[in-house]
């Protein structure tokens, strides 16, 4: 890191490095409390950020829809501006594979400067942040505040219900800026966006051996009749072109058909029905509409060779591309934070995956979609985050919140 020429910056930065030990003890705790959605509520998480925070001084709240799986917001100071705001989610997906694992992966485990476990980058690392609350809270200027928040349910598909949304609704989420921590070092503005459908086929049951089905004159297959849609629309996703759209230019929209498919219930019996779930990652050109008319044109071709097959589709995701207006403050304080910190250029871009920062962008407040401690492996084994990376993160969010109160 680079001497800082403010000596309340460097005062701030030398704060977090001498509270390394205790911030690390703090990643490692979170990472052995499970919080694995749809298997863990997130009350313990929550408990565990409110019991570190209030012992830091922070102002606590632990609020929500429901007791057992709340937000936990920790404060500068009880009221006040909010400037700047930092979001992790308190649930994370599981483990997967246990054999693929170096170490149990609830352990929290340090291992060459590198603390293993499920979340530590996605974004139990990143939640980490209250130390850079800590760090900061005497030094900002004119009552101003900086905020942290930990919502639940994220990982079941970033609808924000229980966590941004019912804040929003309760008037408990504000901020000049937002950075959401999860990990890396670029500067995302926004992402991609997601829409994801259920699609039906039904066909016609007949058993295998009737000749009405020898001779077509009865019967459809609604599993090959679902192979050809999505065969169809694997050839409509080689037809998008890049985007053209600032910041996405290196994107274009993916259409994954088929990721789940299911049909049939018996080996003869022709199969009446067929689901398969579709992924889009959407860029500003493509909206649900464009998509849908896709669809519709697809399944027309199909059903117009063949009338017995019938389809529809349900919605089950949207999620819009997103992008902040670059120029808001919070942006331009870690462009120049992260050269300092970190020794390395400033990148604006955007993400390819989606996550709850279009929530924070609908409601007016500027955000990184993601910004924080460095590692690797988020949703994979062996998922870990560097533990001098959490360090340069929380040096990060502490002076953004400082210049961000000036």
């Amino acid at each position: 890191m680079l001497p800082l020429t403010d000596p309340i910056e460097q005062r701030i930065a030398e704060t977090v490095q001498a509270n390394k030990p205790a911030l690390v003890d703090f990643c490692r705790r979170l990472i052995q409390t499970p919080s694995v959605n749809g298997m863990d509520d997130e009350l313990h998480v929550a408990e565990l950020i409110a019991a570190e925070a209030r012992r830091l001084g922070l102002d606590v709240q632990i609020i929500g829809a429901q007791p057992n799986r709340p937000n936990v917001i920790a404060s500068t100071r009880d009221s006040g501006e909010t400037r700047l705001l930092l979001l992790g989610h308190l649930d994370t997906v599981p483990p997967g594979d246990l054999a693929s694992w170096m170490v149990p992966p609830f352990s929290g485990e340090l291992i060459d400067g590198k603390i293993y476990g499920r979340g530590a980058i996605d974004t139990k690392g990143g939640m980490a942040a209250i130390y850079a609350l800590a760090a900061v809270k005497d030094q900002l200027k004119d009552g101003k505040r900086a905020q942290f928040i930990g919502v639940p349910d994220e990982e079941s598909g970033a609808t924000g219900t229980l966590g941004i949304k019912w804040l929003s609704e309760h008037r408990l989420l504000s901020g000049k800026g937002a950075i959401y921590a999860y990990s890396g070092s670029e500067i995302i503005l926004g992402h991609r966006g997601l829409l994801r459908y259920r699609l039906i086929c039904t066909g016609q049951a007949i058993h295998t051996g009737a000749s009405e089905w020898q001779e077509q004159t009865s019967g459809a297959n609604a599993v090959t009749g679902m192979a050809r849609l999505l065969l169809a629309l694997e050839q409509i996703n080689a037809a998008f072109p890049r985007s053209s759209a600032p910041y996405f230019e290196r994107f274009r929209t993916v259409m994954t058909p088929g990721t789940i498919i299911s049909g049939g219930v018996s080996i003869n019996i022709v199969p009446e029905r067929c689901e398969a779930l579709i992924d889009i990652r959407t860029t500003p050109e493509n909206d649900p509409q464009t998509i849908e008319a896709l669809l519709d044109q697809a399944i027309s071709a199909i059903k117009s060779t063949n009338a017995s097959l019938k389809f529809r589709y349900e919605r089950l995701n949207f999620i819009p591309a997103v992008c902040s207006d670059e120029r808001a403050p919070v942006f331009n304080i870690l462009a120049d934070l992260i050269p300092q910190v970190r020794g390395i250029p400033a990148v604006k871009t955007v993400a390819g995956p989606a996550n709850e920062g279009y929530l924070l962008i609908e409601r007016g407040i500027p955000t990184v979609c993601g910004f924080g401690p460095t590692g690797e492996n988020f949703h994979a084994a062996n998922e870990y985050v560097n533990v001098d990376g959490l360090v340069e993160a929380a040096q990060i969010f502490a002076l953004t919140a400082y210049r961000m109160s000036l």
